[in-house]
C-alpha cells in the first residue's frame, strides 16, 4: 500500500543519511510503547513503534489476542497541539473539541486477522486530510466537518495508536471498506461507549455490522 511504501522510503533515507551531521540534527526520533485493551484485563503481548519525521508520522502496532477473521484497521489519533488541553501535554478525551487542541483520528492501514499475532503498519503525512476519522461522522456529529485537523506537529503531538475492529471480514465492496475506512462494515451505533471504544469483552465484535475500538498504545512525545 502506498502509505507503507512512504513509511519505508523514510526509514531507508534516515538509514542513509544517519552519518552525516546535518541529518543528525534533522534525525527521526522511534518510540516503543506496549498495547493495552481498552477495558480492565491482562495486556496482550505485544509492542508498538511510532517513527516520527518532519515528514509525518509512520506507525507500526504489533499485537495478539485479535478474533481471527475479523477485519481490524490502525488509526492515528493525535493532540496536534498538547499546550492548549487543560492540563498541557496530558490531553486526555474531555479536551477533544477544545479550539486550539486541534484533536484528529487519521487512517493509517488495515488487514485481515489471521492468527494470533497481528501486525499492522501505516504512515501518515503531515498534512493530509483524506484519511481523518472525523470526515466520516459529519451524518452522526454535526461538530465533525469543523473538527477535521491535518498533523502539523508530528515532533509535538501527543499520540495513541488504536485497533479497531470491523468484524468478521466480509467480501467485495464491503470488505474493501472494512479495510480502509472507520465505519467499513459498521452499523451504527459502535458497541462500547459513545466513542465506540470497548468497555469489556462482551464488545468485541463477534458478528456483521459490529464494530469498536479495542487496543490502545500511548505515544507522548520526547
Amino acid at each position: 500500500m502506498k502509505t507503507t511504501r512512504n513509511m519505508l522510503t523514510i526509514l531507508a533515507a534516515a538509514g542513509l543519511f544517519a552519518a552525516s551531521p546535518a541529518a543528525l540534527a534533522d534525525r527521526p526520533q522511534v518510540s516503543k510503547a506496549p498495547p493495552f485493551w481498552t477495558f480492565a484485563a491482562p495486556p496482550p503481548a505485544g509492542k508498538t513503534k511510532l517513527l516520527r519525521t518532519r515528514y509525518g508520522l509512520g506507525a507500526m502496532f504489533r499485537t495478539t489476542g485479535l478474533t481471527p477473521g475479523n477485519v481490524v484497521t490502525l488509526w492515528i489519533m493525535f493532540f496536534d497541539n498538547p499546550e492548549a488541553c487543560a492540563i498541557p501535554h496530558a490531553c486526555n478525551p474531555t479536551d477533544i473539541g477544545t479550539p486550539g487542541v486541534r484533536f484528529d483520528f487519521h487512517y493509517a492501514g488495515g488487514r485481515i486477522v489471521r492468527r494470533n499475532r497481528t501486525t499492522v503498519i501505516g504512515f501518515l503525512p503531515v498534512g493530509e486530510l483524506s484519511t481523518s476519522g472525523w470526515a466520516e461522522m459529519t451524518d452522526v456529529n454535526p461538530f465533525a466537518a469543523g473538527w477535521v485537523t491535518p498533523l502539523t506537529n508530528p515532533d509535538g503531538a501527543q499520540v495513541t495508536l488504536a485497533i479497531h475492529d470491523h468484524g468478521p471480514a466480509q467480501s467485495g465492496r464491503t470488505l474493501y471498506e472494512q479495510l480502509t475506512s472507520y465505519r467499513g462494515g459498521c452499523v451504527l451505533p459502535f458497541l462500547g461507549d459513545f466513542g465506540g471504544f470497548a468497555q469489556s469483552a462482551s464488545d468485541l465484535p463477534a458478528n456483521p455490522g459490529e464494530c469498536s475500538t479495542i487496543q490502545v498504545a500511548f505515544h507522548n512525545p520526547e
